[in-house]
């Protein structure tokens, strides 16, 4: 996954300032969440969104002013007032809105933050969230490593160790400020997460699609090559014809990576399950009717695996929404993915609507 600070990196080195707009708090119902950037040129060309019609346009224009004057902004976007059809704010919440400054001058600490990106997957952006025109930040690295100063040591100690435990969750978060100091926001940036979909068949296909639209790195294994190869997935990243158990046992599993087992018999459920279960994989799921799940995870509790890795297991995978056709499956997958990714209920939306 390409980092937004690769874009900054680029035009900073081409000599030019830019404005990055990152959203910093929000409260309710907003388009995007924290973490959320965008880049403004001196053009007024923009790159990324931080919500399109709900106050885009006032960010916009609150970034050109400050690549005009020199001083970041933060802005609070207020879209709970009355909501009718001529309105573009119809999203019915608050957020923050922080325009931050990058010139020649931040070039050390984006290469090193792009180095990071590149070699580790990961780094963080430490800034405070105050409009004077010093423009300190600190850049966090997975390893401890640090660049740059927030200009108080005392600072600079707090912010390194809020930064590594952000970064281990992977959410960017704002930090309330204490004893006169700063509110600060600690950007995390990530390698995009891998969904990797043990299986080629039917439901494969849309689930990789699903899976590239949503901004997962996509690897599909299958040990036929009939079914594994690029023309049958044009979307994955990665297609893999290989043996199943083989394949799995040295593929890098880790917090980002999300697995998807829909084999074609049980016997292969069982050698996948047993090559991840054991393994820090962000999600893991299963597919199958509830007397094969049953039938695999016995198996796999009687080869002496705790009850606490069987529980990881989601089986039947998927949510229920009814699905019966391979996208509405895929789709159901995918959901469950991404419930379990952002931490929601599965509820309708609708039925915490009643309750206001």
């Amino acid at each position: 996954m390409r980092s937004i600070y690769e874009d900054i990196e680029r035009y900073t080195r081409a000599g030019e300032t830019v404005a990055a707009a990152t959203v910093v708090v929000t409260q309710g119902s907003t388009p995007r969440e924290v973490g959320a950037k965008m880049i403004i040129r001196a053009s007024g060309e923009t790159i990324g969104t931080i919500g399109g019609g709900c106050g885009e346009a006032e960010v916009w224009q609150a970034a050109m002013d400050a690549i005009k004057d020199g001083r970041r902004r933060l802005l609070t976007l207020d879209l709970t007032g009355d909501i009718s059809l001529d309105t573009a704010m119809v999203c019915g919440g608050v957020m923050n809105v922080f325009v931050d400054l990058w010139d020649e001058r931040d070039l050390e600490l984006l290469r090193a933050a792009n180095g990071a990106m590149e070699e580790r997957g990961r780094f963080a952006v430490v800034t405070p969230l105050s409009t004077d025109r010093s423009r300190p930040r600190r850049l966090v690295l997975p390893d401890g490593g640090t660049l740059g100063s927030l200009g108080d040591q005392k600072l600079d100690d707090i912010a390194t160790a809020q930064a590594a435990t952000v970064l281990r969750e992977g959410w960017s978060v704002s930090l309330t400020g204490a004893e006169e100091q700063p509110a600060l926001f600690v950007d995390v940036q990530l390698t995009a997460p891998t969904l990797l979909i043990a299986g080629g068949g039917h439901i494969a296909v849309p689930l990789v699609r699903f899976g590239s639209m949503l901004g997962f790195r996509v690897a599909v294994l299958d040990d036929r090559p009939l079914f594994a190869n690029e023309e049958r997935f044009p979307d994955a990243d990665e297609v893999i014809a290989a043996p199943f158990g083989e394949t799995l046992a040295s593929y890098p599993l880790d917090e980002q990576t999300h697995v998807v087992l829909i084999t074609r018999c049980h016997a292969h459920d069982l050698e996948c399950l047993s090559q991840v279960i054991d393994k820090p994989v962000a999600y893991l799921g299963m597919i199958g009717s509830r007397r094969r799940v049953k039938g695999v995870l016995d198996t796999v509790r009687d080869k002496g695996h705790a009850e606490e890795l069987l529980a990881r297991v989601h089986a039947p995978v998927g949510l229920d929404i009814g699905a019966r056709t391979p996208e509405e499956i895929a789709l159901s997958v995918m959901a469950e993915v991404v419930k379990s990714r952002r931490g929601g209920t599965g509820r309708s939306l609708s039925e915490k609507a009643a309750k206001i």
